[in-house]
């Protein structure tokens, strides 16, 4: 990575940071717009500017809002393990400090098990789930787990996560466009919240629970609708995971997105608003996979 003034998250995100101390410190937050709330859970190391394309047009009908999970971005780093379970309770916390009785969650990728778990616990606190490319819908074999496990190591990620970021970036995206150029040139402005050696605990801290086929395992328990977006080049979520998890939902509304990789709400966001828009929208209850 090359060093920088930026801190490797958007300069150009459309709404204001605003912070709201919870039991574990304080927290980043966004809160825009108006109408049915709308609460957006961003993925590993991240931070809630991954949703900056769709959030503005969605805050035309919607209020919007979004998190940097302890740990990540500029919220506090605490001392404690992290877990999804642990981020689960963050998200209704935070609904409670926001006075908020039900929202649609939002989540990608590790926020997607992160909304998932929230809904698991808290079934009468969500109205709607989505499911952006969601950690959480794939079985790994045990012993590729165990492969995995064993080198998720705080020390080693804190010396290989800088040279590994370009090489896990081509892992992510298919297509070459200025959204993702943009991603690509922010994250590899050198973060300096959270450090290399925080943005290596999370990792470390989460790699048991992202291995967990955990959503795949309790679809049958949402009872809320739940829309799965699913770009359908995405090399971490194969399309045997996704048609396991939508035949399983009872409520499911599939969205695959042509020629798009693990995070289409940067790669795609205009098919990633309309996907969302509609489902909340309509409420239909549809399946939608192609062949």
């Amino acid at each position: 990575m090359k060093s920088g003034k930026g801190n490797g998250r958007s300069q150009t995100f459309p709404f204001p940071t605003k912070r709201i101390s919870l039991r574990q410190g304080e927290v980043a937050y966004f809160d825009h717009g108006s109408g049915e709330p709308m609460l957006f859970v961003h993925g590993l190391v991240g931070d809630f500017t991954h949703f900056e394309h769709i959030v503005g047009p969605l805050a035309r009908h919607f209020r919007v809002m979004g998190l940097d999970l302890p740990g990540c971005g500029l919220s506090c780093k605490p001392d404690v393990r992290h877990t999804i379970d642990r981020y689960a309770d963050v998200v209704l916390e935070f609904m409670d400090r926001m006075r908020l009785d039900r929202v649609t969650l939002v989540g990608h990728s590790a926020g997607g098990q992160v909304v998932a778990h929230t809904a698991l616990a808290a079934p009468e606190r969500v109205n709607k789930l989505v499911l952006v490319d969601a950690a959480g819908m794939r079985r790994f074999a045990p012993a590729l787990r165990q492969l995995a496990l064993s080198v998720v190591k705080p020390w080693l990620l804190s010396r290989t996560l800088d040279w590994l970021a370009m090489p896990m970036l081509g892992q992510v995206f298919v297509v070459r466009n200025h959204y993702t150029e943009k991603f690509v040139n922010d994250s590899l402005d050198r973060p300096l919240y959270p450090t290399m050696h925080e943005m290596a605990k999370v990792f470390h801290d989460l790699a048991p629970d992202l291995l967990s086929p955990t959503i795949v395992e309790n679809a049958a328990h949402f009872k809320m609708p739940v829309l799965v977006v699913w770009g359908d080049k995405d090399r971490l979520i194969p399309k045997e995971s996704v048609t396991e998890v939508a035949a399983r939902l009872p409520r499911v509304t599939l969205q695959r997105i042509p020629g798009c990789g693990h995070m289409p709400m940067i790669e795609c966001p205009d098919r990633v608003v309309r996907a969302i828009s509609e489902f909340c929208e309509a409420g239909a209850v549809t399946r939608e996979l192609s062949a």
